[in-house]
């Protein structure tokens, strides 16, 4: 890929403040500032995240951002190692395409970016809030109103950022998640935590999904949910897997989507309830609650429900 070989043919890593903390200028005049360190009380161990800086950065002015989530076995600098993020977001700065931002990609381990995932003790989702983005938003230059607040991520990620989206619907303006995980792996499904909110209070959604991605499925059947309940979406389903090659596809249609969102910025947190509700029952795909529906096939007025 472009970046890992910017990375090591322009031998600009310099060491931080911080022994594990690395900066790494780019072609295109940013900074990827790499492992990043938090001493986490809420977890009891160090974590680490990665951020990404455009040119000219400077804590004169403030800055929107955008999280990034990882997925399944991956870790913080996934985004650049593998993927042109990077180099995407210098071109499309600098060509006025999309305004100035931050764009940070936190380790999420393998824990779906929740809270105790079976039974681990792990307490992510806490961590993301408490200190994680008050770190980060407080090391930083940044913008703190929801409209220049979005978040994103794949396969995992891409649950962690929906979850979190409409969760924390006051936070972000958007969501862009890419080859999902609708639900299952210790997680509770989207399915059962989107219909506990109004589509008046939940962020832009987009949904990428691949044609021969393993969540090909969920995510046609999620965006169809979200229709009945009458929430406005976006469900991009194109040729591709569930791999970099996809995933990178995306990037300059991310940068694009949260860029116009953020030269808008009219979305204020002060006019957004910040309640979070915990999902009650399970709902078909017409939006109406099933307490009594179980997992696998159920009949619900005479048509075939699958909850999976």
């Amino acid at each position: 890929m472009r970046k890992l070989m910017g990375f090591i043919a322009a031998l600009l890593m310099t060491a931080c403040a911080d022994a594990s903390e690395v900066s790494a200028q780019t072609a295109g005049g940013g900074t990827v500032v790499r492992d990043v360190s938090i001493q986490s009380t809420v977890l009891g161990r160090e974590m680490l995240y990665s951020v990404y800086l455009p040119a000219g950065y400077t804590s004169s002015k403030q800055y929107p951002v955008l999280y990034l989530l990882h997925g399944y076995g991956g870790d913080q600098n996934d985004w650049w190692v593998f993927d042109d993020m990077a180099d995407d977001a210098d071109a499309m700065i600098s060509s006025g395409e999309i305004p100035e931002m931050i764009i940070v990609t936190p380790d999420g381990g393998t824990w779906m970016y929740i809270d105790n995932c079976y039974g681990n003790g792990i307490n992510y989702e806490q961590y993301f809030f408490q200190e994680l983005m008050t770190d980060v938003e407080s090391r930083y230059s940044i913008r703190r109103e929801r409209g220049s607040r979005a978040i994103g991520g794949f396969s995992m990620g891409g649950y962690g950022a929906l979850r979190y989206g409409v969760m924390r619907h006051d936070l972000f303006c958007h969501v862009y998640a890419m080859s999902s995980v609708i639900g299952g792996y210790g997680a509770t499904d989207m399915a059962d935590i989107i219909t506990s909110y109004s589509p008046s209070e939940l962020p832009g959604i987009t949904l990428e999904c691949g044609d021969r991605d393993y969540f090909t499925y969920d995510n046609r059947e999620f965006s169809a949910l979200l229709t009945r309940l009458g929430i406005n979406h976006e469900h991009i389903e194109r040729s591709g897997g569930h791999d970099w090659t996809f995933w990178s596809a995306c990037t300059p249609k991310i940068l694009r989507k949260v860029g116009a969102l953020f030269r808008e910025g009219t979305t204020s947190i002060d006019n957004v309830s910040t309640t979070v509700r915990k999902p009650q029952g399970i709902y078909s795909l017409d939006g109406r609650r099933h307490n009594s529906l179980q997992r696998g096939i159920n009949i619900v007025d005479g048509k075939k429900v699958v909850i999976r």
